[in-house]
């Protein structure tokens, strides 16, 4: 394979997943208020994903145990299960909620970012779900847990970001694939 094929596949493969990820992410955003909608967090439960995904939380308790994605030392991604106050989020408990922050890199960081009386965000269940490994450490940590329809409520995201976040990466995607097709042109008519 030449380093023109090569170059062209690396362009489409990029653009493409640039692309993607980027419309998904404005798409979501896009669907939200600007103000979250207010609820505790068994009307968040009762209600699910569907509706206004920018949210404010309230009277609400959190678990125990966790799941934590490790990079070098520093926590990446942290998954907190969370449900209604007058409910005991224990061990024996399903989960039916999790919060999830890129913020907390370590356990220290933990009470500041989960132990507030209101959290707000973005419902992520049309857009990402728990991965394989965070949904076998859930449900061994908490018994009778559907890790299927667990909902997300990622605390670090808002519409604004996200649709700024989404335009950006949607045009690098372009761009690439815009790239990608100059160079594929110029290979063609060199032939």
């Amino acid at each position: 394979m030449s380093m023109m094929t090569r170059l062209l596949l690396g362009l489409t493969i990029i653009g493409g997943m640039f692309s993607f990820l980027g419309g998904r992410d404005y798409w979501h955003a896009s669907k939200a208020d600007s103000t979250p909608e207010i609820l505790t967090a068994a009307q968040l439960l009762a209600r699910g994903a569907e509706g206004n995904p920018f949210v404010e939380v309230s009277d609400f308790v959190t678990g125990g145990n966790f799941v934590y994605e490790e990079e070098h030392g520093k926590w990446q991604k942290v998954w907190m299960p969370f449900g209604p106050a007058d409910e005991s989020a224990t061990p024996t408990s399903s989960v039916r909620a999790v919060m999830k922050s890129h913020r907390v890199k370590s356990e220290m960081d933990l009470a500041g970012e989960f132990d507030r009386e209101k959290v707000r965000g973005m419902i992520m269940n049309h857009v990402e779900s728990l991965g394989k490994e965070e949904q076998r450490i859930l449900t061994s940590s908490y018994p009778g847990t559907d890790a299927s329809s667990i909902l997300i409520l990622d605390v670090t995201k808002d519409p604004v970001a996200m649709k700024k976040q989404g335009a950006m990466f949607f045009g690098i995607g372009l761009l690439s694939l815009f790239g990608a097709g100059v160079l594929g042109f110029f290979k063609f008519i060199r032939k």
